[in-house]
């Protein structure tokens, strides 16, 4: 049995999280408690950013789908850029465009949303410009949740040919 340090209730140990550095092994909240200082974490723009970061991390270690994946398919989905680094450029899309996406102008809000509502939601999503080169510094930026749905994996060149489709349609 052990006390919570947040909520005082007395708990058996299987209710805390596993922790390497403390000296019974175990988090001194417990996990009702871990998890609610996580989403208030979460739901702060500091928070907000680094859970993004970290997601692109853990996506590009841990999916199947990218484990399976030949070595210079990998590089493709590969982050090279720090957690650091990443809140750096964060901090610079605010400096240029403000809370707005940097392809459309829409407002993006730095607050997670549901599973539901997240194709349709304007919270802050990381884009690569060319699906074809990993998470870089030069290849990224902060865009609305929506509109990176809706680019998908759009390359350069299909941009090229719809905007030569429309021109040849005097559109």
């Amino acid at each position: 049995m052990k006390t919570c340090t947040r909520c005082g209730k007395t708990l058996s140990l299987d209710n805390f999280y596993k922790r390497k550095k403390a000296t019974d092994g175990l988090n001194s909240e417990c996990k009702k408690c871990s998890m609610n200082i996580n989403k208030h974490y979460r739901s702060t723009e500091s928070g907000f950013i680094t859970n993004l970061f970290l997601r692109i991390k853990y996506r590009v270690n841990n999916s199947q789908r990218i484990k399976n994946l030949p070595e210079n398919e990998k590089d493709k989905h590969r982050c090279t850029i720090t957690k650091k680094r990443f809140i750096e450029l964060f901090e610079l899309h605010k400096k240029k465009y403000g809370y707005t996406c940097a392809l459309t102008g829409v407002p993006i809000v730095p607050k997670p949303t549901s599973m539901k509502e997240t194709n349709k939601s304007n919270s802050v999503s990381v884009d690569r410009l060319d699906p074809n080169v990993g998470y870089t510094e030069e290849n990224i930026i902060f865009v609305s949740n929506k509109v990176n749905q809706m680019k998908s994996a759009v390359t350069k060149e299909l941009c090229i040919a719809i905007i030569k489709a429309y021109e040849e349609k005097g559109l």
